[in-house]
């Protein structure tokens, strides 16, 4: 090319146009610093910011849980009975109230019986135990055993009876005193459960629409975690009573057989405490063991030991983790882990909180499962 004519020239390289140069933004599009601190930076401070507020919320409801958690397991099975009784009634708060009653009179007053029953057979017993052992009559018993005599003969010789005999009696004292006092923390608790209990039957429509909103699920989602939660605790109460009228029946058939008396009331007794976490037919069924030992009956206190251990025992840790699992479609080893860490890591309201933690977790994995499912479709 002719070098003197301009037009033949290539054009001259600018800066932006060399080699491995970054061309210009579009006109209006932010930089990149300024796109963090536009939406970036605002939304991590927004973040950090909605974790504070909910940790401190947690801190601030954490007294609350076990109140709250037991109003939610008594208010999805009492939900079916509020209902009948909303349809007769114009008012909602009147049939919440309605409700309300009738569910403590079927849930509480139960259990409100039956532990002054439990203290006093607990303080009868030792009552006794200390006037065999004091009258001789339980030296006289054991000594005649081939067995058993030369052990208590043995232990005689090194134990103090009346020391321990008095240390019993500090202990059950001891153990009186902290029932008065967890006796009022439980009024106390009660008493919350009841009245979250009440708003949860009165607005259970509106908290449910709450809760579907601040949930950041498609609202088929929400209602596939929500009707989890609502069939988990369904399963898990009627799950534990049905397992508690078995076990009630299998300890009072035994106490039937063996001649005690009370049999069907405590078959009642045994039942109950089934139902209530941390309790159950222990309670009963070994006192009964041992003063039948204090009565020289070996073999019948041996028959009530292997069958309370073996029968009635195994029935609640294999029955019920069946029963629920297969309503819940999960296997019995994942359930059973939920109810006792349940149980370990929230307390007695755990038996309920296990399951639904457990159930919730695995509806959720579901819902990332399907997505990806439809991510890889699209």
């Amino acid at each position: 090319m002719d070098a003197s004519n301009p037009s033949a020239d290539p054009a001259p390289a600018t800066d932006a146009g060399e080699a491995g140069a970054v061309p210009d933004a579009p006109a209006g599009a932010p930089a990149a610093s300024g796109r963090w601190l536009r939406q970036g930076l605002p939304d991590l401070a927004l973040l950090v910011l909605t974790l504070g507020a909910l940790a401190l919320c947690f801190l601030i409801a954490r007294p609350f849980v076990t109140s709250l958690a037991w109003a939610m397991a008594l208010a999805v099975v009492g939900w079916p009975l509020h209902r009948r009784i909303a349809a007769r009634l114009r008012w909602p708060a009147l049939a919440a109230a309605c409700s309300l009653g009738v569910i403590a009179v079927l849930f509480v007053v139960p259990s409100v019986l039956v532990v002054p029953s439990i203290v006093d057979e607990a303080m009868g017993g030792y009552r006794l135990v200390r006037t065999r052992i004091e009258s001789g009559a339980w030296n006289d018993a054991l000594a005649r055993h081939p067995l058993l005599g030369p052990v208590w003969e043995g232990l005689r010789q090194r134990l103090d009876l009346g020391d321990v005999l008095q240390q019993a009696g500090a202990l059950l004292t001891s153990l009186g005193s902290l029932a008065v006092r967890l006796s009022f923390i439980g009024t106390v608790e009660l008493a919350l459960t009841a009245f979250f209990l009440f708003y949860f039957l009165r607005d259970r429509d509106t908290l449910l629409a709450g809760l579907r909103s601040l949930l950041p699920l498609a609202p088929a989602e929400a209602d596939r975690v929500l009707g989890t939660v609502h069939d988990t605790v369904i399963a898990t109460v009627y799950g534990k009573v049905l397992v508690a009228v078995v076990q009630g029946l299998l300890g009072g058939a035994m106490f039937w057989w063996l001649g005690l008396p009370a049999a069907w009331f405590w078959a009642i007794v045994m039942a109950v405490l089934s139902i209530i976490p941390l309790l159950g037919p222990p309670l009963v069924w070994a006192p009964a063991a041992l003063l039948l030992m204090f009565e020289g009956q070996w073999g019948q206190a041996v028959l009530l030991l292997v069958w309370g251990t073996a029968v009635v025992g195994l029935a609640d840790n294999l029955l019920y983790p069946i029963v629920v699992g297969r309503y819940l479609r999960l296997h019995t080893v994942p359930l059973l882990i939920a109810l006792i860490g349940g149980v370990v890591v929230f307390g007695a309201v755990g038996f309920f909180v296990g399951p639904v933690v457990l159930a919730v977790a695995l509806a959720l994995l579901e819902i990332w499962r399907a997505r990806a499912a439809d991510d890889r479709a699209g």
